[in-house]
Order: C-alpha cells, then sequence, then structure tokens
C-alpha cells in the first residue's frame, strides 16, 4: 500500500471507531500485509490523537501463542496501542454501549520506569528488561469484539484496528514482582462470582518478562520505543473471555490479587 491508501484506510476506521457502532472493515482490511497493518494502526493513532483529543499511553501484547496467531495467518504475536482514555482502575463502571460486545482476559500490567535507547544496544531480554519495569500490577485487559463478523476479520486487519483493545484496568500492585515464578502463575477470568476461563504464565511467551522484552524489541524495530510511565498489557493466560451479560467482572492471579469492573 501507498502513503494515500494507508491514511485512507485509517481514516475509514477511526471514522467507524468513533461510532461506537459495530464496524464492517473486513473487506476493507483484507488484503493487508502485517507491515501495512502496523502502518495503518498508526494512522489510526494519528488520528484519534489530533489535536490533543487522545494520546498513546502504552502498548499491548497478543496473540502470544502458535495456536492463536497460526489460525489468522500470522507470523507471531501482535501488539497495538493503549490510549488515554481506556486507562481505568479497578472499581470502574462501564456502561451499556460501550463495549459493544465485552471480553476480560487476566494480564500483569508493567509501568515502565525509563525509557528503552532505540540505538547502541543490544536486543532486550527477559533479565535485562527488568530495569525498565517501575512497578507490576495484576490487571485486566477489556477487549470489544466491535465488528458486525469477527470471524471475517483476518490478522492483520485486527491489528490495523488496535487487536480489540478497549481498556486497561489497573489492579493490585504487586510488591515482591521481582521474585515471581511468572511461568506458573494461575490467572483467571470470572462473572459475578462464577469463572469463565483460566490459565497459566507460561501462556505468555512463557514468561510476562518475555512477552514485555519482545515487545520493546518489536517497537524499536517499528520506529518506536517503550516510553517512561508507559503503561503495558504483557498478556493474556487465556484468550479473551467474552461476557454472557452484565454484571461484576473480575481477572485474578492466585495468591497476588484482582482487578474488578462492573459493566452495565
Amino acid at each position: 500500500m501507498d502513503a494515500k491508501q494507508i491514511d485512507a484506510l485509517a481514516g475509514e476506521i477511526a471514522a467507524a471507531r468513533k461510532t461506537r457502532k459495530p464496524m464492517d472493515i473486513a473487506a476493507a482490511t483484507a488484503g493487508l500485509s502485517e507491515a501495512d497493518a502496523y502502518k495503518v494502526q498508526f494512522a489510526v493513532h494519528d488520528k484519534l490523537c489530533a489535536g490533543g483529543a487522545d494520546r498513546i499511553a502504552g502498548w499491548k501484547v497478543a496473540l502470544t501463542l502458535p495456536h492463536q496467531y497460526e489460525p489468522l495467518k500470522l507470523s507471531g504475536p501482535v501488539f497495538a496501542g493503549i490510549y488515554q482514555s481506556g486507562l481505568r482502575q479497578s472499581g470502574a463502571q462501564f456502561e451499556k454501549g460501550w463495549p459493544i460486545k465485552a471480553g476480560i482476559e487476566p494480564e500483569l500490567v508493567a509501568r515502565i520506569s525509563k525509557d528503552t535507547p532505540t540505538a547502541g544496544t543490544q536486543p532486550y531480554t527477559a533479565e535485562t528488561i527488568r530495569a525498565h519495569i517501575a512497578n507490576l500490577y495484576c490487571g485486566m485487559e477489556l477487549v470489544d469484539n466491535r465488528y458486525v463478523d469477527v470471524t471475517k476479520m483476518g490478522g492483520p486487519g485486527r491489528i490495523a484496528d488496535n487487536v480489540l483493545q478497549a481498556a486497561l484496568v489497573t489492579g493490585t500492585e504487586v510488591k515482591d514482582w521481582q521474585n515471581l515464578d511468572f511461568p506458573n502463575l494461575k490467572g483467571r477470568s470470572l462473572l459475578d462470582g462464577k469463572e469463565l476461563a483460566n490459565g497459566p504464565g507460561s501462556a505468555v511467551m512463557g514468561s510476562a518478562l518475555v512477552s514485555l522484552a519482545w515487545l520493546a524489541n518489536q517497537l524499536i524495530a517499528h520506529g518506536r520505543h517503550l516510553k517512561a510511565g508507559d503503561m503495558i498489557l504483557t498478556g493474556s493466560v487465556h484468550p479473551p473471555a467474552f461476557l454472557p451479560g452484565t454484571g461484576v467482572a473480575r481477572t485474578e492471579f492466585e495468591g497476588l490479587g484482582g482487578t474488578e469492573i462492573t459493566i452495565g
């Protein structure tokens, strides 16, 4: 795609997002390559943040396992931006109408302490990325199936539209995160106390630190980088648990704490 085509598709997606109604962009995004999909995603960010209307406050890692990304014909895990308008604290209430079709995921949320330099450094690893973490929290990603027919949305199309991202909800702070056994963490999602799904920390590329290092390297490859203050959703321990109705939704990590929201 040339720059004009990228801008036109980004404009179509941004306009559809603003309506907060089910989107029908499957055909428009059907021919995207992964590389062009990220260019479109960044262009959508620019359009939705124009004039200070919003800003990118962090990033998410998604589709961390082969059985998640391979059916979508993607080469590996993916990432997407998080808008300032989508940041929430545990206890937040979401009124009827948004998200359109909500799903929840238990994720560790990292707050970045200092920028990751874009030159003169070796690729980040699970060990070296630790120096860039200020705080770690039990968190929730709220995702949104905002499409007329999500089964028609290919992998690059999902990248272009921010990989279902709706909100990042911060819960209990993990004080002693440096000593966590990341692969063996156990997380789950519930609605009104009924478990919807569960999974291990190893589902997140083996460890949340591995996924965070991967993200740092991917952003640099795309001409961006982690910045001090960024909030990062490191990846879910299970696929999205789409909510069957309204109520109190909760994600939690065994022995660490959790995050709750109310869906109206």
